[in-house]
């Protein structure tokens, strides 16, 4: 999430996206990030953020900087190994393609 992002978010937006995220994350009912205190955590930063549109790593990084946002370090942690896409569906349809390759050349 960028800072222009976060800072045009409403407080009930903010509320209803960390707990989305605390649900899509959560194992077993049990989360890594306790959620009201990220909601908490995430109204302050919105107030000590620089000015300027800041991107997701540059946020992260002035979170570790500061070290006094726990639960905003753990979620960006958790976000940023989260991958982008599923390559396996890519590599499935490569494979097809050889197969079929294959089954017309022998017919």
């Amino acid at each position: 999430m960028s800072s222009g992002t976060l800072k045009s978010l409403s407080d009930n937006e903010l509320e209803e996206c960390c707990t989305k995220f605390a649900e899509t994350f959560s194992l077993d009912g049990s989360s890594d990030v306790d959620v009201y205190d990220l909601i908490s955590e995430l109204k302050i930063m919105r107030f000590t953020l620089p000015n300027g549109v800041m991107s997701a790593m540059e946020i992260f990084g002035h979170v570790r900087e500061f070290d006094c946002y726990p639960n905003i370090s753990i979620a960006y942690r958790i976000l940023f190994t989260v991958p982008v896409t599923v390559a396996s569906a890519e590599r499935s349809f490569s494979k097809l393609k050889l197969l079929k390759n294959y089954l017309r050349s022998t017919m």
